[in-house]
């Protein structure tokens, strides 16, 4: 909500698959604007595949913060049809962010994950960085990501984990681009502008 106060103009677009924490953020936007709301915000309760087949191709910036469980994975190890989603959504060189952390002593084990523990920014771009020119996304760069800065990302799991245990963290910046062409397979009612920015968390 506070991206949609900031940028008024543009079309905010939330999802989530909690659809108690969706549901909450939907009720606090759709108040009158004295008292906090916001009409430039819609919230939906999809995942990435169902999300790419009702809107594809109307964002011009796709942010994801500190997904979990599926997405984490999806993003992470990675899986290309959730890439190939993610890309779906996008106009043609829309940007990406996204914010990812994983720590095998404290979140739910996901085995693939695993060896993210030691890795630094350079060892994740060079596993994250064919699959998903594959799937139309290219990445300019991943940055070891200081767990303050999370403070700048208005989610409550972000401000907790920035004030929590050391972790490490992880930003992706790229942009919606061709998909790499492979013979072989590989193992938020106002005026607003045209703009459509998609977050999920």
């Amino acid at each position: 909500m506070r991206l949609a106060r900031l940028e008024p103009s543009r079309l905010f677009v939330a999802v989530d698959l909690n659809d108690d924490a969706l549901s909450r953020t939907a009720w606090r936007a759709a108040r009158r604007e004295a008292r906090g709301g916001v009409r430039n915000l819609l919230c939906i309760a999809a995942n990435a595949r169902e999300l790419s087949r009702e809107i594809g191709g109307v964002a011009d910036r796709v942010t994801i913060v500190l997904p979990w469980g599926e997405l984490l994975r999806a993003v992470a190890t990675p899986d290309s049809e959730t890439l190939e989603a993610i890309a779906g959504l996008c106009q043609p060189d829309a940007s990406l962010e996204n914010v990812f952390s994983y720590d095998s002593r404290r979140d739910p084990s996901i085995p693939a994950l695993r060896d993210y523990q030691n890795s630094n920014a350079a060892q994740v771009e060079a596993h994250l960085r064919e699959p998903y020119q594959r799937a139309g996304l290219h990445i300019r760069r991943v940055e070891d990501l200081d767990q303050r800065a999370l403070l700048d990302y208005p989610t409550t799991w972000a401000t907790r984990l920035a004030h929590g245990s050391p972790r490490k963290v992880w930003r992706i910046r790229g942009r919606k681009d061709e998909p790499l062409a492979c013979a072989t397979p590989i193992l938020r009612r106002d005026t607003v502008g045209p703009e459509r920015d998609i977050s999920t968390n």
